[in-house]
């Protein structure tokens, strides 16, 4: 039986960026709420220097009397901040464990004004079960989330003031395609911030991009942990994939006066799309 793929054709040609986003999106390693559950216990862990946060929260215009919805929040390393600053924030994250370890801090911090949300994003937008907030935040959240065009409207009609997201930038994955090809893996690109700032402009939405200039370095006790990093991040990472894998980190990792280990890898860049609602 012949497939008719003209229509098919024609999408690419006209640009249909969601079914392109998806496509891609497809041809990764799938990741789900159990896979964030298991990796939260390791944010305590982290070492190193990133000032991600900082750097976005400099660009987050924020009132007192504002009300925030931090979509994927994480263990807050957002949430917290933006908290501080304003009358009240909806933190929505698929990872019970995610939102354990920023109740935790929330209580550390003695903040009373976080509401904490376990449920899928797309279940929340779609059934437009949450209410409008001032400012809405999607820090590094939205990059596996399938028919982004129609995720992205239902964001645009829950803020009053701005929207704020960031998304993977052009030099994100180069590491990720190193690491790859050494242990004999195809390697498939995350759709980058490119396919999204095009769906907002057929929404008519007219946004500001900037990439964020922040310092990530990581820091490692010993190979094992990050061995142990990498086993989250590379899906199924079978062991003779592990074997060449340590042996490369063993040789790339720089042992440091205190007895930890720094790795020169690629540092990733994130892409910011913010835009204004107008009256």
């Amino acid at each position: 039986m012949k497939i008719d793929t003209t229509n098919r054709k024609n999408k690419y040609i006209n640009g249909d960026w969601n079914e392109l986003w998806n496509n891609a999106l497809q041809k990764l390693p799938k990741k789900n709420s159990r896979s964030w559950d298991n990796v939260a216990s390791k944010f305590k862990k982290q070492k190193g220097k990133n000032d991600y946060p900082k750097k976005l929260l400099e660009k987050i215009k924020l009132e007192s009397q504002d009300t925030v919805l931090d979509i994927g929040c994480g263990s807050g390393v957002i949430t917290i901040p933006i908290a501080q600053k304003v009358k009240n924030v909806t933190a929505l994250d698929i990872s019970r464990k995610m939102i354990e370890l920023l109740e935790k801090k929330a209580a550390e911090e003695i903040l009373s004004n976080i509401n904490p949300v376990n449920r899928r994003l797309e279940d929340v937008l779609l059934n437009r079960d949450i209410e409008h907030h001032d400012v809405v935040v999607a820090s590094r959240s939205l990059n596996g989330v399938y028919n982004i065009k129609q995720i992205l409207e239902e964001i645009n009609k829950l803020a009053k003031k701005y929207v704020y997201i960031t998304l993977w930038g052009a030099n994100s994955i180069k590491f990720q395609n190193e690491i790859s090809k050494i242990i004999g893996r195809d390697f498939h690109q995350h759709p980058t911030y490119i396919y999204a700032y095009n769906m907002l402009y057929e929404l008519g939405i007219y946004a500001n991009v900037e990439m964020l200039e922040y310092d990530n370095s990581s820091y490692y006790s010993s190979v094992d942990e990050a061995i142990e990093t990498f086993r989250w991040k590379i899906i199924n990472l079978n062991q003779r994939e592990e074997d060449i894998l340590r042996k490369y980190l063993t040789e790339k990792m720089v042992k440091l006066p205190d007895s930890t280990f720094k790795f020169p890898h690629n540092k990733p860049d994130w892409a910011l799309i913010w835009w204004k609602k107008n009256k």
